[in-house]
């Protein structure tokens, strides 16, 4: 059963499959906003079978932002070990704010939160991307307040742009 919904103050809670429509929702607005997703097909199936898949299930979490009972944020990652060992690391798959609510503490509450079930499941490193292309200087700003360093870039390379959709 579905975690009661707010109707006061911003809180950041763990989804469950009650918000499933609010994640696609917010996935659809991440998409068709993200010069670096949109030009690819989105499908709703595809989601709502990550976020029931047993890796999800074990090793992920999605956290919604909600503000008077209105979903206005997610973030979603996994704490696996990294390539070489044995070591734990925390990925992000997704971070978004729907536009009209940037600005606030959304986002940074989304990432502490993150941040802290990735520890206490035993994350040693932190490594999100900033992959929409939206914003990135902004985000990156944030990511360096919470103690974030850029290491390194993302590189994208496509085919046939814009025959996906």
């Amino acid at each position: 059963m579905g975690q009661p919904k707010t109707k006061t103050a911003m809180v950041i809670r763990k989804a469950d499959t009650d918000d499933l429509p609010s994640l696609i929702r917010l996935g659809r607005e991440m998409h068709q906003e993200a010069p670096t997703f949109n030009t690819l097909d989105f499908d709703e199936q595809t989601l709502v079978a990550l976020f029931n898949s047993p890796g999800m299930v074990e090793y992920g979490a999605c956290f919604i932002a909600e503000d008077k009972g209105e979903t206005i944020g997610m973030f979603c990652g996994l704490v696996i070990p990294h390539f070489f060992g044995h070591s734990l690391m925390a990925n992000d798959l997704c971070l978004f704010v729907t536009k009209s609510r940037r600005g606030g503490t959304a986002a940074y509450r989304l990432i502490k939160t993150f941040e802290s079930w990735a520890i206490a499941k035993g994350a040693v490193s932190l490594r999100f991307g900033i992959s929409t292309n939206v914003e990135p200087e902004r985000t990156l700003k944030l990511y360096e307040k919470l103690g974030y360093k850029l290491e390194g870039y993302q590189v994208n390379k496509y085919y046939n742009k814009g025959a996906e959709k």
